[in-house]
């Protein structure tokens, strides 16, 4: 019983620290990675920023999320790399999407834009404004509609 109790301790302490340390905090834009800012300003104009948000875990950066005035997200590695870009009543800046993905949903989903892409270990994960979930390679190569 002693043993468990130890045990009961040590996990409680665990998720206690865990839990205090776990936040997201407003940051300025200034304090992006150098590559999201980059990224940001290339692709949307840094006018348009409406807050920046750093997510820590164990005192560990895990990403960074900035919203735009129009409502889109854009989800940044720890190092600045983008994650994940998602519209909010508009379209993703084209660039942003490989020309392969692209055209395939033009042909394939005709009337459907992307109001979500995301990248993946595999490859890329699109979400179309009709509701349908599509994966992609590194490549573009479709791959599967995702139920």
């Amino acid at each position: 019983m002693n043993v468990f109790r130890k045990i009961a301790t040590v996990v409680t302490v665990l998720f206690a620290v865990n839990f205090a340390t776990a936040k997201d905090m407003q940051i300025q834009f200034s304090e992006l990675p150098q590559k999201a800012q980059t990224f940001v300003k290339t692709h949307f104009s840094q006018n348009d920023v409406a807050s920046v948000w750093k997510d820590t875990e164990l005192l560990v950066v895990e990403d960074y999320t900035v919203v735009l005035n129009n409502g889109t997200e854009i989800e940044f590695y720890s190092n600045g790399d983008w994650k994940e870009v998602k519209a909010r009543g508009t379209q993703i800046p084209a660039k942003i999407i490989p020309g392969s993905i692209s055209q395939y949903v033009s042909q394939q989903f005709s009337g459907n834009n992307i109001k979500k892409i995301s990248k993946k270990r595999y490859g890329y994960e699109v979400e179309l404004t009709g509701g349908t979930d599509l994966e992609f390679d590194k490549n573009g190569k479709f791959l599967r509609i995702d139920d």
